[in-house]
C-alpha cells in the first residue's frame, strides 16, 4: 500500500502518515458493509425464491418502488454537493454533514428489516418505499461530503493511488463483514442481524472524524460562488467527467447486479443454503485484496488508465461464466461457483480500486476551468449516478428473475444465469467508452 516506484523518494516523503489513509478508509468499511447487506439480501428478504419463505410484497410492484426511491433520493445529491461546497465552518465543508447523518442512517437501516405485516401486503411495500427513501437520503448526505474529502486529503497522484488502495481494501473487508449476514440471518433473523450491523458500524463512521482535517483555504468565498446551474454548465464542458461517469455507471450497475444475484447463485445454481454465501465471498475478496498491490504497482509503471481499461475488458470476458456452471463440468457445483466469483473479483480489482484517483484528477481539471474547488458537486453527481445505477440494477434483476429464479421453475434458474451475460455486455460497453478518456499521457484533448 506504499507509493509506487515511479513516485520517487522525495514525493514519498511528502505523503501524509498512513493513519490518515486508514481513518478515511474506515468510513468506506462501514458504508460498504451496510450497502452490501442491503444489496445482497433486500430482494431476497422481500421476495424469496419458492420454498425459502413467503413473499412480503407483490413481486410485480417491487421493481418500480426500488427504482423510484433510488431516483427520488438521487435528485437531492447535487443540491447536497453544492451545499457542501459552499459551507463555511470551523470544522470545514464536509465533516459536519458526515457527523449529523450517520446515526439516523443506521437507525433506518435497521427499520428496513421490520415490515409491519407478516406475509405479502401492499402496506409492506409502502413501508419499504418510505423507509428506504429516507435511508437513501441520509446515505447521500453522508457519502457525498465523505467522497468529496479525497481530493483535499490526497493532493498528489501517488497519494491518491495509495489511499484508493486502502479504501478499496477496506471496501473488500466490508464485503467480508457483510458475508457474515447469511449465517447470522439463519441463526437470529433479519431484524437482529440489521441491528448487529448497525452497532458494529457506528464507530466506523465517527472515529475518523477525530483524525481527518480539511483545508480551510479551499472554502469558497460567498462572492465567488457559482450557482447550481452555473456549476452544471461548467461540468458539462468537462469531457473527462462524462467519460468516467458513463463508464463508472455501467460498472456500478454491474457490481450491484452481481451482488444482488449472489444469494440466488449460491442457492439456486449451486444448490447450497443461504448461510453458504460466506464461502463464496471470502475467496473472491481475498483474491481481489491480493491484487491491489499489483494494481498500485502497475498504475505507477504503465499508468492507471491502462490498468483500468484492462480490468474492464477482463471482467467482460469472465462474467458470462456463471451461465456455464453445471453438472456437465468435472468440478462440483460449489467449486465452479467459487471459482467463477473469485475470477470475476480478481478481474474487477483494477476497476474497483482506481476510480477515486480518476475522480480526484477530474476535479483538479475542473479547478483549472473554473478557478474553484467544487468536489462536492462532482461527487454528488457521481452519487446520483450510483443511486440511479443501483436502482436500475435492483429493477433489472427481478425482471431477469422472471425468466426463472428457482430450481422449481419450469426453466430452472435461467434468469439467474442471465445476470452474468447482461453484466458482461455492460462491462464491454464501459471498456469501449473509457478508451476515449483524455486525461492520460499522449491523449488528444479535443472538445473539452
Amino acid at each position: 500500500m506504499e507509493t509506487t516506484p515511479t513516485d520517487g523518494p522525495a514525493q514519498a516523503a511528502r505523503l501524509p502518515p498512513l493513519r490518515v489513509d486508514v481513518s478515511y478508509a474506515l468510513v468506506t468499511l462501514g458504508s460498504t458493509a451496510i450497502w452490501s447487506v442491503l444489496s445482497g439480501w433486500l430482494l431476497y428478504f422481500y421476495l424469496p425464491p419458492e420454498g425459502e419463505g413467503m413473499a412480503r410484497v407483490p413481486a410485480a410492484l417491487l421493481s418500480g418502488v426500488l427504482l423510484a426511491t433510488r431516483v427520488l433520493n438521487a435528485l437531492i445529491a447535487p443540491p447536497i454537493g453544492q451545499l457542501s461546497d459552499h459551507t463555511r465552518s470551523r470544522w470545514g465543508r464536509r465533516l459536519p454533514y458526515m457527523a449529523l447523518s450517520a446515526l439516523p442512517m443506521l437507525a433506518l437501516f435497521v427499520l428496513v428489516w421490520t415490515p409491519p405485516v407478516h406475509g405479502e401486503s401492499l402496506w409492506n411495500l409502502l413501508y419499504l418505499a418510505v423507509v428506504f427513501t429516507l435511508y437513501n437520503g441520509l446515505h447521500t448526505l453522508n457519502q457525498v461530503p465523505y467522497t468529496a474529502l479525497l481530493p483535499e486529503i490526497a493532493v498528489t497522484d501517488a497519494h491518491r493511488v495509495r489511499i484508493s488502495a486502502w479504501t478499496s481494501a477496506f471496501l473488500l473487508l466490508g464485503m467480508i463483514l457483510s458475508a457474515l449476514a447469511g449465517p447470522l440471518i439463519a441463526r437470529i433473523g433479519y431484524a437482529w442481524t440489521g441491528l448487529f450491523y448497525a452497532v458494529v458500524c457506528l464507530p466506523l463512521f465517527y472515529l475518523p472524524l477525530f483524525v481527518l482535517r480539511e483545508r480551510r483555504e479551499r472554502q469558497i468565498p460567498p462572492e465567488e460562488r457559482l450557482t447550481l446551474w452555473q456549476g452544471f454548465a461548467a461540468m458539462a464542458r468537462n469531457r473527462p467527467f462524462w467519460i468516467l461517469t458513463v463508464a463508472g455507471g455501467l460498472y456500478w450497475v454491474t457490481t450491484t447486479l452481481v451482488q444482488s444475484a449472489l444469494p440466488f447463485i449460491v442457492t439456486e445454481i449451486c444448490g447450497l443454503d443461504t448461510a453458504d454465501t460466506l464461502y463464496f465471498y471470502l475467496p473472491s475478496i481475498l483474491g481481489a485484496l491480493a491484487c491491489y498491490p499489483l494494481v498500485a504497482w502497475l498504475a505507477g509503471r504503465v499508468g492507471k488508465w491502462r490498468v483500468f481499461t484492462a480490468s474492464l475488458l477482463a471482467s467482460a470476458a469472465i462474467l458470462p461464466g456463471v451461465a456455464l456452471i453445471g453438472r456437465w463440468l468435472p468440478l462440483s457445483l460449489t467449486a465452479q461457483g467459487i471459482l467463477w466469483v473469485t475470477l470475476q473479483a480478481i478481474a474487477m480489482s483494477g476497476a474497483m480500486m482506481l476510480p477515486p484517483a480518476f475522480g480526484a484528477e477530474i476535479t483538479d481539471y475542473d479547478a483549472t476551468l473554473t478557478g474553484q474547488r467544487r468536489e462536492g458537486l462532482y461527487y454528488a453527481t457521481w452519487g446520483l449516478l450510483d443511486q440511479v445505477g443501483s436502482g436500475a440494477a435492483a429493477a433489472l434483476l427481478p425482471l431477469l428473475l422472471l425468466l426463472g429464479r428457482s430450481r422449481f421453475d419450469p426453466h430452472g434458474p435461467l434468469g439467474v444465469r442471465m445476470v452474468g451475460i447482461v453484466s458482461s455486455l455492460l462491462m464491454l460497453v464501459a471498456f469501449l467508452v473509457f478508451l476515449r478518456y483524455p486525461l492520460r499521457p499522449g491523449a488528444a484533448r479535443k472538445g473539452e
